[in-house]
């Protein structure tokens, strides 16, 4: 064990280590020693744990190091984040980091937007460190009966989030639905989308919405089930076959709410991954997934008006509906 302490860095430990505190960026630094004999520095990209830089000054024995990653991920985890992504150089410093419990993250798995915008440099791999067990395949499917039980006609909306900027988050008790801004306070409308001409955000993807049985099984937190990017969890059957497209969901009431799910595909991505694990990703963009919208669906607003959790959502189905 090391003999040097980690705890957050104050200010004038920044100053000791000539470190800036990267203004825009949100993040911590956690220091060994005091003074400080070593540091480790984490961004956290829109919601992503990045380990930037990690200096442990002459630790022979790697003590000291190995004691900031551990603290690092204790921290991270506490805040309900799955993951902790460094970028060594390949060789032996990228040795070291599996001795830490990283793993290369293989070339071919679609990154998050951060990781991904990340400026490259040669010699230098990502690897990643997982902070808590994701659900497996086999959990998965087994989980099957209880997502196929869930209401078709008379459901209850479960959770409502707003997104009020990048990577964050706030768990509402009534939120307000308009028709020109979908969700009030959330940041749809300034996300451009590559579904239009323009790239100005898609009308009909105004609002996603996930099945809360799912989500409340990958998260095995509440406090993480906010993270799978989604405005409204809801206890309803999303299937294709129970909800076709322009079908109508009234929240809250004959006088209240109206949304209509549109044909858009709301697919898995690498933020999913990150957040939930690669299984969760093919679980939900598989066979099984697709045909009931596991990843969740899009929609937009019809009829404003508040919505508050423990609504009841009631479907009403187009007498036409089209093939998705």
């Amino acid at each position: 064990m090391t003999d040097h302490a980690v705890r957050p860095a104050r200010q004038r430990d920044l100053a000791h280590l000539d470190l800036d505190e990267h203004p825009g960026t949100p993040g911590f630094v956690m220091v060994a020693g005091d003074p400080p004999v070593g540091h480790a520095r984490v961004d956290l990209l829109d919601g992503h744990a990045h380990l930037e830089g990690l200096h442990a000054g002459p630790d022979l024995h790697g003590s000291t190091a190995r004691a900031l990653v551990e603290s690092v991920c204790e921290r991270l985890a506490s805040r309900g984040y799955g993951q902790l992504t460094a970028r060594p150089y390949a060789g032996s410093e990228a040795a070291t980091y599996a001795a830490y419990g990283f793993v290369e993250v293989p070339a071919d798995e679609p990154l998050p937007g951060p990781l991904a915008r990340l400026p490259e440099e040669a010699g230098r791999v990502l690897v990643r460190r997982v902070l808590r067990t994701h659900r497996t395949l086999p959990q998965l499917s087994g989980l099957l009966p209880e997502l196929d039980a869930a209401p078709r006609d008379v459901g209850t909306l479960r959770a409502v989030v707003r997104r009020p900027a990048p990577g964050a988050r706030e768990v509402l008790d009534v939120g307000h639905l308009d028709v020109t801004e979908g969700l009030v306070g959330d940041t749809w409308s300034e996300r451009g989308s590559r579904r239009t001409p323009d790239g100005s955000p898609h009308p009909d993807m105004q609002l996603n919405l996930m099945n809360h049985r799912l989500v409340e099984f990958l998260a095995q937190d509440p406090e993480r089930e906010q993270l799978a990017g989604d405005q409204m969890f809801v206890d309803l059957d999303l299937s294709h076959a129970h909800l076709p497209a322009w079908s109508e969901l009234h929240i809250g009431g004959p006088d209240g709410a109206v949304i209509v799910v549109t044909d858009q595909p709301h697919n898995g991505c690498g933020k999913f991954i990150a957040r939930f694990g690669k299984d969760a990703l093919a679980f939900v963009n598989g066979p099984e997934g697709k045909p009931r919208r596991l990843r969740g669906l899009c929609a937009r607003v019809v009829r404003p008006g508040p919505v508050r959790p423990g609504d009841e959502v009631r479907v009403v189905r187009p007498s036409n509906p089209a093939g998705e």
